[in-house]
């Protein structure tokens, strides 16, 4: 898909309502599931509202894995630059899954879109670097070091992404493990491990 991504329109009621409605039946049915029809329902929305703030379902799906991204970036404060890398990502990795466990909707909705020719290559490249400002930065800062496996940057970012969604998603299916500390420790050991090429027991102050 060539589509390029939305840019940032003011949010409107009728948007946020739109959204919410987009939001909550792709969770329940998936991508394909979720009609416009259904959605404007849903809504409270006529067809045609829907339509005059997002021009087709393409882009409000793409508007919609905007703004979970970018809600999910605001949530997350920065890492004191005073931590060592691994504590700073670790940081970063543990705000992130919080944010996710408490919106299994959000959660959903973007592993549907992860794996959907909806969302081409370039554009998950471009929501991480706008939403996720600072793990670009600090994949880079890793790398330079010699802390982080040397790779290309958007290889980098698809295996954060896809270890983190992974976990994420056994941790909504699974609630119990998603509170054990020994599994989330596990979780970020794995994904440490990923990105630097180190032995997950090797640090275990985790």
């Amino acid at each position: 898909m060539s589509q390029a991504m939305p840019q940032p329109q003011p949010m409107t009621d009728k948007r946020r309502q739109i959204l919410d409605a987009a939001l909550a039946l792709c969770a329940e049915d998936g991508l394909q599931g979720a009609a416009t029809a259904r959605i404007a329902k849903a809504a409270g929305v006529a067809n045609g509202t829907l339509f005059h703030h997002f021009p087709s379902k393409e882009a409000l799906i793409l508007q919609l894995y905007q703004d979970v991204k970018t809600r999910m970036g605001a949530a997350i404060s920065e890492a004191d630059p005073s931590l060592v890398l691994h504590d700073q990502i670790r940081h970063y990795w543990q705000q992130a899954m919080s944010w996710m466990l408490a919106h299994p909707n959000e959660l959903k909705f973007v592993l549907g879109f992860f794996h959907s020719p909806l969302l081409a290559r370039p554009a998950r490249s471009q929501i991480l670097n706008d939403a996720l400002r600072f793990l670009p930065t600090l994949l880079a800062k890793g790398q330079a070091s010699g802390e982080l496996m040397h790779a290309p940057a958007p290889l980098l970012l698809e295996v954060c992404q896809g270890q983190f969604l992974a976990c994420a998603s056994l941790f909504v299916d699974q609630p119990d493990l998603g509170q054990n500390d020994y599994w989330q420790a596990s979780a970020f050991a794995l994904f440490w491990s990923a990105i630097s090429g180190a032995n997950p027991h090797a640090n275990t102050d985790v």
